[in-house]
């Protein structure tokens, strides 16, 4: 008898067995017949979508070209222009591929929705990369440098050379040839100081004459140094002149201009002139910020 029963639940396990394995099969035809059936109504849609898709990435690709070569011919930023280009490019993929989408029937607008709950989520949470975004976009139009300038930035005071400027950061090489990125929120937020914007620069040097040492005979050896140096200019001139009289000494400028923006000509055009006052019989001391001349004894 018990044999019998297990038998009997042997056969029916079996045959419930084959109709679950028949059913399945079953919903497999049935779905794949569904595919193809679609596949072949929608082929037109299928491949005017992906010619719609290939002409758009090719359009983009053109349209980047296009501007960037405009600019260059016309002699426009070409940094400010190629950023709009990369711009206009993935514009022209998104239409394209959003075109391309509804055509073989993709639910676009309920994909956009979610995109667009997802969007204040993720710009949350990118606070940052968005900030640097912007600034990038503010100095695009303000121009406060541009490829190839010196600048100093900071706190705390970094000075470069601009490298390249892009959408979230700018590169720069220091003057140890050192290479940095810095996001543009950082550089932006913070005071600019553009060596090379103006095409010259002023280099001020003070110097403290005693009362017993001939103000004309020091600016005439100090204006003699500085047309010697191949990078100061004749014009505007070098100048010399009184700026203070004080009890001790008489306070001059000396002003010469240049229109490298070698950092460390302020140092040379010292050490020149120091070695010119000692050679005169002056006894120098160079602070940080002056040159002060005694008689040596």
């Amino acid at each position: 008898m018990r044999s019998s029963r297990l038998l009997l639940w042997v056969v029916g396990s079996w045959r419930s067995g084959q109709w679950a394995q028949r059913r399945v099969w079953t919903m497999i035809d049935v779905y794949v017949d569904r595919l193809w059936e679609w596949l072949i109504s929608s082929l037109a849609d299928l491949v005017l979508g992906l010619l719609i898709a290939l002409a758009s990435w090719l359009a983009s690709r053109w349209v980047k070209r296009f501007v960037s070569r405009t600019a260059k011919r016309l002699g426009w930023d070409e940094i400010l222009w190629d950023y709009f280009g990369t711009v206009l490019r993935y514009l022209t993929l998104i239409v394209g591929w959003v075109s391309a989408l509804k055509k073989i029937g993709f639910p676009v607008e309920a994909v956009l929705a979610t995109f667009g709950i997802s969007g204040i989520i993720i710009g949350l949470g990118a606070r940052r990369s968005i900030a640097n975004y912007f600034s990038g976009l503010m100095m695009l139009a303000a121009r406060p440098f541009k490829q190839g300038d010196l600048i100093e930035f900071g706190p705390p005071p970094q000075i470069g050379r601009v490298t390249e400027v892009k959408m979230t950061y700018t590169g720069l090489v220091t003057l140890d040839n050192v290479r940095l990125v810095v996001p543009n929120m950082v550089i932006w937020r913070n005071k600019i100081v553009n060596f090379s914007s103006l095409g010259q620069r002023a280099i001020r040097i003070p110097i403290a004459v005693p009362y017993d040492v001939d103000v004309d005979w020091v600016t005439d050896l100090a204006l003699d140094v500085l047309a010697q140096h191949d990078q100061v200019l004749d014009d505007p001139a070098p100048s010399c002149t009184v700026s203070e009289v004080t009890a001790e000494d008489v306070k001059m400028m000396l002003v010469a201009w240049s229109d490298v923006d070698n950092m460390n000509i302020f140092g040379e055009v010292v050490i020149r002139m120091r070695t010119a006052f000692e050679t005169a019989g002056l006894a120098v001391t160079v602070p940080a910020t002056a040159i002060d001349l005694k008689r040596e004894e």
